[in-house]
Order: C-alpha cells, then structure tokens, then sequence
C-alpha cells in the first residue's frame, strides 16, 4: 500500500471521528443566574469563563457531577452539573395568543419556582418585608481562594468531609 493511500486513510478515519464525537456532543443549557467555567472540576478552581441564564454550552465530558464544556467562543472548562440543564427547553401553548417564548431571567425563576407573576403575588402579600437584603445577598461575590479557605478551615470536601 502506497504512502499516499496510507496517509487519505488515516485523514478518512480522523475525519470520521470528528465527526461522530460532534453528532455524540451533547448541548447544556445554562439554568442559574450566573455560573463559572472553571480551571478544573472544583468549586475554588479559577474560573476562566462567566455564562448566564439560557446560553449554552457543548459536553465534552463528565466526572464525579462535574461536565467539560466548551463555549460558543471555544473556551473549554468544567461547570457543575446542578448549573445546567440538558437539552432544550421550549414554552408550548395551546392559545396561540400566549406566549411562547422565555427570557433567560424567566427560565432560571422558573427553575427555582418562580416567576414574575409569583415574586409579585409574594411581595403583594408580605408588604411590610424588606426585601433589601435578599438583594444584598445576590450581590455577595465569593473569590475561588475564599471558597478554598473555607472549605479547608472547615475541613470540607477533598479536605476532610465527604465530597
């Protein structure tokens, strides 16, 4: 066998692969509000992308709750499990007059049970709660080395507890 078939087999075969590992890929769908690409598959690891609510991302593989991804701009990494969703999601109506469609913000509320219309109906009926510090709270920022002490402090995870 020539050199030159030996060399459009092996191109063949590589190509084939390629190939099958894209149909195999698998979409995730962000769910949470804001999420981290990480380093590595921890939670202290330094996070080298940030997505939100409704964008995607492509499985590359999975450990222990943990998926490599790569991103729409081809960064690859880790993101938990419990932050995405396989598959689509798709709002389906049988009045043509309601809507269809969902907002990112929507389909993380609706993730945790909530919607507009019921963060609403619950500040309508509790009128005198503040809900100042439940924002306050959104805004608290952890550094993946604060999440590290703590867990080591506390003797947590790979540092003493269970996984």
């Amino acid at each position: 066998m020539s050199s030159k078939t030996s060399r459009f087999k092996l191109l063949f075969i590589g190509l084939a692969v390629v190939c099958v590992a894209l149909l195999l890929a698998e979409t995730l769908i962000v769910k949470v509000q804001t999420t981290y690409v990480r380093k590595e598959p921890k939670f202290y690891s330094p996070p080298v992308a940030t997505l939100s609510a409704g964008e995607s991302v492509t499985q590359i593989s999975s450990q222990a709750g943990w998926f490599k991804v790569r991103t729409s701009k081809g960064v690859e990494g880790w993101i938990h499990s419990q932050a995405v969703q396989t598959g689509k999601f798709a709002v389906a109506a049988m009045d043509k007059s309601l809507k269809t469609s969902a907002t990112a913000d929507e389909v993380a509320l609706a993730g945790k049970g909530f919607n507009k219309q019921v963060e609403d109906e619950y500040k309508s009926r509790n009128r005198g709660m503040s809900f100042g510090e439940v924002d306050r709270m959104l805004r608290i920022k952890v550094t993946p080395d604060e999440l590290r002490r703590f867990l080591m402090d506390g003797k947590l995870a790979e540092f003493g507890g269970a996984r």
